[in-house]
């Protein structure tokens, strides 16, 4: 039955949905029947934790595969999450295509792809949305979220990303904009919309802090006095014990995570804190982590900074999952909201991948830019002393030509790290490609098959909070 359910929904939105308005209605009538009907799970997971690994498709998932397996081995050891695959998630959402200048002319676009907002949307409230909008529905209306309706169950909330915390992924769990680039009014939000006289989310972890300490409010401040312990270095988080819990370790987006700091956290160090935390309530969590920069890294084609960011978002699947094994009543899901740069592993009529050049590296192609416009040097000396390969006399010349710009530079240093691993792209931007789907603990029997974005978010809710 579920199944069924499954493709009606599918087919009211793929390319039906934009004509057969009449099937649309049907397939809801008949999916509250089905639904209103089904029986409550005799033992709902006390805790739920989504694990959002942003831009990754399957071909990232297989080159951190192939980039961590131990040489000793005879065959490709599998990852953690390998033996959890129950499907995958199709990210579609709602994409309009408009005469430029002539919004009134916009049509469905049935084809289109999603976005983080829209797709984290779908996720957070079960409802597919415009592409860049978040937490709201096709004519601005709010859409109560997963993570508000676990704290109006009693439960405790937290999000921890490596992107800046209220960047398009977390803002759709605890905030309602027209368009994602309203990040002051999402940090806003995130202190101003409280449940019993405090904000909704208990634990909050990432980047972002010049959206929450800014010259006309001062946020970081107001979480304080409302009695959040606050860390804006590694040392501090270590050292946190409060019940509620705000974390600001960058400006922005963190740094990479081959490329940070010692003062900076690992995702597996902000998500040990969370859990502890989080755990304290009887009653359950809800927790969405975010490996947030491995799209970052995709829209840049860089393999390294893919590579870089998978490893960070597997240390902290590894955390989650040892919780949960030690934890009988936590649900883990684990997905993406798309996938981004068309990854290819293999290129140039060549029937390999080759992640030798990727070891040992001392920074990514990011920072290595970053030294190079810092500086005077030239661009093969920086690249030379972080790689531990010799460059070829060829690839000298070839990041020495490059113009000392951030656009031309980058490029240069991800070309040579594409050649050399025989990693090919096909887009700097999202891709329809489906995502693969992880899931384990109580509950995980609601998982499976193909599942679009919008159902995944309904059968989260379903299984997560079944009262509601």
């Amino acid at each position: 039955m579920l199944q069924l359910i499954q493709f009606l929904l599918w087919a009211d939105t793929s390319m039906y949905r934009s004509r057969w308005t009449g099937f649309r209605a049907a397939v809801a009538f008949f999916v509250s029947l089905v639904i209103g009907s089904a029986p409550a799970m005799a033992d709902p997971p006390r805790n739920l934790v989504l694990m959002i690994g942003d831009g990754m498709g399957a071909a990232q998932v297989k080159a951190y595969r192939l980039y961590a397996d131990n040489p000793a081995t005879e065959q490709i050891d599998p990852l953690p999450i390998d033996p959890l695959l129950v499907g995958a998630v199709a990210t579609d959402s709602i994409v309009l295509d408009c005469i430029e200048g002539q919004t009134a002319e916009c049509v469905l676009d049935p084809f289109g792809i999603t976005d983080s907002a829209s797709s984290a949307t779908a996720y957070a409230s079960g409802h597919d949305t415009l592409v860049e909008r978040i937490g709201m529905d096709l004519a601005g209306e709010d859409m109560p979220t997963l993570l508000e309706n676990a704290k109006a169950s009693g439960k405790s909330t937290g999000l921890v990303v490596t992107s800046g915390i209220t960047h398009a992924t977390p803002a759709a769990f605890a905030s309602h904009v027209v368009h994602r680039d309203q990040e002051a009014d999402i940090a806003d939000q995130f202190f101003d919309r409280q449940l019993s006289g405090s904000p909704v989310i208990d634990v909050m972890m990432g980047g972002g802090l010049d959206y929450l300490k800014r010259s006309d409010r001062d946020l970081v401040s107001e979480f304080r006095q409302a009695g959040y312990q606050v860390a804006l270095d590694r040392a501090q988080l270590i050292e946190m014990d409060g019940d509620r819990l705000l974390g600001l370790f960058a400006p922005d987006g963190l740094p990479r995570a081959w490329d940070r700091e010692a003062s900076v956290p690992n995702l597996a160090e902000m998500t040990t804190t969370a859990l502890r935390t989080l755990n304290r309530n009887a009653k359950g969590f809800f927790l969405m982590v975010e490996g947030s920069q491995i799209d970052w890294a995709a829209h840049r084609n860089s393999i390294p900074g893919v590579i870089s960011e998978m490893e960070d978002f597997d240390s902290a699947i590894r955390v989650v999952l040892e919780f949960a094994q030690n934890h009988g009543d936590t649900l883990v899901v684990i997905t993406a909201d798309h996938e981004t740069g068309g990854l290819s592993l293999g290129r140039d009529q060549i029937y390999r991948w080759n992640p030798r050049p990727l070891y040992g590296i001392t920074h990514t192609p990011k920072k290595m830019t970053d030294e190079y416009l810092a500086s005077t040097r030239l661009l093969s000396d920086i690249v030379a002393a972080n790689v531990p390969f010799e460059l070829t006399q060829v690839e000298r010349w070839e990041l020495d030509a490059t113009d000392r710009e951030e656009g031309p530079a980058r490029r240069a240093i991800s070309a040579l790290f594409n050649r050399r691993t025989l990693t090919g792209w096909t887009s700097e931007g999202h891709t329809g490609a489906d995502v693969p789907l992880y899931v384990t603990g109580p509950g995980s029997g609601r998982f499976h098959g193909v599942m679009p974005n919008e159902v995944l978010g309904q059968t989260l809710q379903d299984v997560f909070l079944p009262a509601r």
